[in-house]
């Protein structure tokens, strides 16, 4: 599970990067690219997170359904 966590970290972290960024762009296909980075990052996020949440489930860790 730690390989999953680093790894959503790392995707985290690029995510709001890329989210700081967004702001510099000057033209239409600069901002366009960067959308669909941004789009690429978040659902790179959102996918560790289920993965992370199926291995809790998997070693029974119901904590999960606290939130």
């Amino acid at each position: 599970m730690l390989i999953e966590m680093n790894r959503f970290v790392l995707a985290n972290d690029r995510y709001l990067a890329l989210d700081l960024a967004r702001t510099e762009c000057t033209t239409p296909a600069q901002r366009e690219f960067m959308h669909i980075q941004i789009l690429e990052a978040y659902l790179e996020v959102q996918c560790w997170a289920r993965q992370i949440a199926g291995l809790q489930y998997a070693d029974g860790n119901d904590y999960v359904d606290q939130n």
